[in-house]
């Protein structure tokens, strides 16, 4: 560590420090205000949590009748919420818990996003913009695993570049990012996206030392297989399929048919989220049932391209919504929330331009998750858990404006 170094790594401590402690504030407040927020029936992930814990089983996750095991939702978030409902036993205290879990969670995120800009650029900076703004979009949303996917991706991007930096690539380096990308994949299969475009970048920075890189990619896939071979041994043992989630086919259904809307919101309010979802439509959980997960979730993917083909026009215009309201979401309490993911979005298109300007092998990376991520979720009902495992990057881009803009500011007033 150099000498101009230490400063800056303390200055990074301490804002650290201060976004932790700020960003715990929001989500306190929900705690003790919990209006919008559930973990009731309806909620897949919560469902299959209470069914772990009292009968045992991985499944169950729809209120209109039990469907069985299932492989709807990735398996560490459930586990998560069986955990806590099984250790605390009170279902108050473990619902408690998992919102102030919740809320730690969004907190850290903010805190780590100085660490985080100083990996990309080199400086804290945006970072600091960027948490404070990121504390504004604070949401609890317990009933899902997005924001520790959120989380575990800073976590993922911090620590494979600091050991990167420390022992550089080869089978160790490959082995921790492997296990810890499996990991996000138990938790988040979009994920993925985000974390391969990540591993590229690593890989850019050692190209020269090409057998580091072939032993670094062989242990990284090697890691991530084993730490998925239960889930999809477990799936395979009950439908002889590798699997690993099965509800991409029924959601883009209910996301894509002649009562359809733009989000899962306004599909709610009107009724047609209920009749065309298993969870409420109790003759699609039967089919379900009868089909089993991964025939009847292709054949409702197969029905929804069939209504596609004869409803274009309808198609696209809910995918232009949907595509507008991944990135301004629908308003949801609390609100201010919602607005203020509105406002790191606008901010956000600035700080493009000005990655675009300088183009730096961390910038592509993050136009790559810009493009890629939001894909499935165009052509789905919109909700503001899809965009929270994501924020981060919109908060640090939005945070990289407003830091040029003060640093403007303060050379004009001096």
């Amino acid at each position: 560590m150099t000498v101009g170094e230490a400063p800056r790594r303390i200055a990074v401590a301490e804002w650290s420090v201060a976004l932790l402690a700020l960003g715990l504030l929001p989500g306190l407040y929900q705690v003790l205000h919990p209006d919008g927020i559930g973990l009731g029936p309806g909620y897949e992930m919560a469902a299959i949590a209470r069914s772990l814990v009292e009968h045992g089983i991985f499944g169950d996750p729809f209120r209109s009748l039990p469907t069985g095991p299932t492989a709807t939702s990735p398996p560490l978030y459930p586990l998560f919420l069986a955990l806590c409902i099984r250790v605390f036993k009170s279902p108050v205290l473990a619902v408690q818990v998992i919102l102030l879990a919740n809320a730690a969670a969004n907190a850290l995120a903010a805190a780590l996003l100085p660490s985080v800009s100083m990996r990309l650029w080199r400086t804290p900076v945006p970072g600091i913009w960027g948490g404070v703004l990121s504390v504004a979009t604070a949401r609890l949303l317990p009933a899902w695993d997005a924001s520790f996917t959120q989380v575990g991706l800073i976590l993922f991007c911090l620590f494979t570049t600091a050991l990167q930096q420390r022992v550089s690539l080869g089978a160790r380096s490959g082995m921790f990012a492997g296990a810890s990308m499996g990991a996000l994949f138990q938790l988040s299969q979009p994920s993925l996206m985000v974390t391969l475009p990540w591993t590229a970048l690593l890989l850019a920075t050692e190209r020269r030392r090409k057998r580091a890189c072939i032993r670094f990619l062989a242990s990284l896939a090697i890691a991530a297989l084993a730490i998925n071979m239960p889930w999809l041994a477990r799936n395979y043992s009950l439908w002889g399929q590798l699997v690993t989630r099965t509800n991409f086919g029924y959601t883009f259904g209910a996301s894509n048919n002649d009562c359809a809307e733009s989000s899962l919101l306004a599909e709610l309010n009107s009724g047609c989220h209920g009749a065309t979802h298993p969870d409420e439509n109790a003759a699609e959980a039967a089919r379900l049932r009868e089909m089993g997960e991964p025939a009847y979730d292709r054949a409702r993917r197969q029905e929804t391209w069939a209504w596609i083909s004869t409803h274009p026009s309808r198609f696209w215009q809910l995918t232009g919504g949907r595509i507008v309201e991944f990135w301004f979401p629908a308003l949801e309490i609390p609100f201010w929330a919602g607005y203020a993911i509105w406002g790191i979005t606008i901010l956000s298109l600035p700080g493009m331009v000005l990655l675009m300007r300088e183009r730096s092998a961390a910038d592509y990376v993050i136009f790559a998750v810009f493009l890629l991520y939001p894909l499935p979720y165009y052509v789905v009902i919109s909700s503001v858990r899809y965009r929270t495992p994501v924020l981060w990057l919109t908060a640090l881009v939005a945070g990289r404006f407003a830091a040029s803009v003060y640093a403007r500011w303060s050379q004009a007033n001096n």
